[in-house]
């Protein structure tokens, strides 16, 4: 089930019945991160994943955000969209980082669209807990545009957050702060669907960062595909490694010709 402005307060709900498992993680996460000198964020989950062996690639699929893959050996390998806007993708990073901390995460995929997954909750509670502060409330309101969408898209580019986990976030502060007016104009705005082009068009006439809603169209086996190369010259009459080599190196030709075909124009 997608998240709408009719089911929008059922989710606020679910929300106040998982926040204490959330924050629970929450906290685990903030002790291991005290080890990483990163502070931003979305940087601090790339950090985690690479650690994970992330792989990052086009997949020419706009609904289809990041996964959770178990190997044989039990490793598990995050797998990330680079075809998504780059907002997506950091959302993303802290989803998939919660289902690596959980026993349960084998192949756990979670689907980014402009609509938000009810099924995967607690992993995008966790995940727009982790990119958006209680500060939101306060900065929203200090803010001098008199648009809605202009307002949100300030707070997209400073929390690094996309659309729908902002507007949930903030109507959740709303409730807290009993802002009628506020509830109203989000659930107003909540069904609304702009396109990347739009959304560049938004961030430009602000002079926001508009990378962070454009693709990035990413090609990066990244330390996978160094140990698959280390075996493989360490074991050159394997042909198990050899083999997986040559796999890898086929799908990072094939990702990188798609890659080209976006970049092109030739996929949308």
């Amino acid at each position: 089930m997608h998240i709408t402005s009719q089911n929008l307060d059922e989710t606020i709900q679910t929300n106040r019945k998982i926040k204490k498992e959330v924050r629970d993680r929450i906290q685990f996460m903030e002790r291991y991160l005290k080890k990483i000198r990163i502070h931003s964020p979305e940087k601090q989950a790339l950090q985690i994943l690479k650690e994970h062996n992330l792989i990052q690639i086009p997949i020419p699929d706009r609904d289809w955000g990041g996964a959770i893959y178990e190997l044989p050996n039990g490793h598990k390998i995050p797998v990330i969209n680079t075809a998504q806007p780059r907002l997506y993708q950091y959302f993303i990073y802290w989803h998939e980082i919660y289902h690596l901390t959980e026993e349960s995460a084998t192949d756990i995929t979670h689907n980014i669209s402009t609509e938000l997954d009810l099924a995967d909750r607690k992993a995008d509670y966790f995940a727009s807990q982790m990119l958006i502060s209680n500060d939101l409330y306060d900065y929203y309101h200090q803010l001098k545009y008199e648009d809605f969408i202009d307002r949100i898209a300030s707070c997209m580019d400073t929390f690094k957050a996309p659309f729908k986990a902002i507007l949930i976030e903030l109507y959740e502060l709303a409730l807290e702060f009993s802002n009628l007016s506020l509830q109203n104009e989000i659930k107003k705005h909540f069904d609304l669907q702009l396109s990347p082009d739009a959304w560049e068009n938004i961030f430009k006439g602000l002079s926001l960062d508009e990378s962070l809603v454009k693709p990035t169209y990413i090609v990066d086996f990244g330390t996978l595909k160094g140990l698959i190369q280390e075996k493989s010259e360490r074991h050159p009459d394997v042909e198990l490694y050899n083999e997986n080599k040559e796999f890898v190196l086929n799908l990072e030709a094939k990702f990188s010709r798609i890659k080209e075909a976006w970049e092109n124009g030739q996929l949308s």
